[in-house]
């Protein structure tokens, strides 16, 4: 898969069939809107390519309501890379961009820069200055210049609608084991491992905190069972999310004791897979109780799940 941040210099030789989106977290929705991409690319005998943005819109446009992101950009690199597609297209969305004309998007971007013959979107895809291109709009700039449209349907699991804001509520909410129907995998966190207070590390257990960006999403405050990829290998994790409420004023962190594992990790990279929520966040009287209330979690899970 080629991977591509444009700007104007960039031109395709090859013609496209391309799937418009922002594609967070790349659910079961957006790969079925890829799939139908993917079959319109073969059946035409274009170039596959994905084009999303470098951020979410409502980054730039209105802040204070910008979701929260299930996945980066690196994230997304390595799952697009997984499907089987030609090309993934980054576009940088920054004033000139949030306050360009449908049409001049389409002309400039798609038809001049990307060769598209075949666009896919989903039914709810708005795209140009304050969102006023629609997937009909979008059909008729198709006649005029071109190229078809094809437009998805919602894709729906269990008569639920696949949505990137229903992933988000599930994560949010703890209920992370229910994610996995939706999002085609269990949820992860990847970060490096920062330094803490070492609290851990002086009663003996143990635990990697990893650095999270503040635009990436992180599950309700709580102890969870998670797995814990480092070095390509998968280990036993017990994460507990959270602000730590024992201790006043204490940071938001993600913190990790992984089973059976005694290395020095500073600095390098762990990914973080959420199975089940085990309680919810609590404060103790004291530290002794936090530490006893550690422990007994680090059991229950070995009996229990390991």
């Amino acid at each position: 898969m080629e991977c591509v941040y444009l700007n104007k210099d960039i031109k395709f030789t090859n013609n496209t069939a391309i799937a418009l989106g922002f594609f967070d977290g790349i659910h079961l929705g957006h790969r079925n809107l890829i799939n139908t991409m993917k079959k319109k690319a073969k059946e035409l005998e274009l170039d596959s390519c994905v084009v999303t943005f470098d951020k979410h819109p409502l980054s730039l446009a209105f802040n204070k309501y910008a979701p929260k992101l299930i996945s980066s950009n690196e994230d997304k690199i390595k799952l697009f890379n997984t499907l089987d597609i030609n090309k993934l297209v980054f576009l940088n969305f920054d004033e000139e961009m949030m306050n360009t004309n449908p049409e001049i998007f389409t002309k400039q971007i798609l038809v001049d820069q990307l060769k598209v013959k075949s666009v896919i979107v989903g039914f709810n895809y708005n795209f140009g200055h304050k969102g006023i291109g629609t997937p009909d709009l979008l059909t008729q700039l198709g006649k005029d210049y071109n190229f078809d449209v094809t437009i998805v349907n919602p894709y729906e699991v269990d008569q639920e609608v696949v949505s990137s804001s229903l992933i988000r509520n599930l994560i949010t909410s703890g209920k992370v084991d229910a994610v996995e129907k939706y999002l085609g995998r269990k949820y992860s966190i990847t970060g490096k491992v920062i330094r803490g207070k070492g609290l851990g590390r002086t009663y003996n257990i143990p635990t990697a905190n990893i650095g999270v960006g503040s635009e990436h999403i992180t599950p309700e405050p709580g102890v969870y069972l998670t797995s814990v990829i480092y070095k390509n290998k998968v280990y036993d994790g017990l994460t507990n999310v959270g602000y730590n409420p024992t201790f006043k004023n204490h940071a938001f962190s993600i913190e990790t004791y992984i089973y059976d594992f005694s290395k020095d990790i500073y600095g390098e990279e762990l990914e973080i897979i959420f199975v089940e929520r085990i309680r919810k966040e609590k404060k103790f009287a004291n530290v002794n109780e936090l530490i006893h209330q550690i422990e007994d979690d680090i059991a229950l899970i070995r009996e229990k799940y390991l």
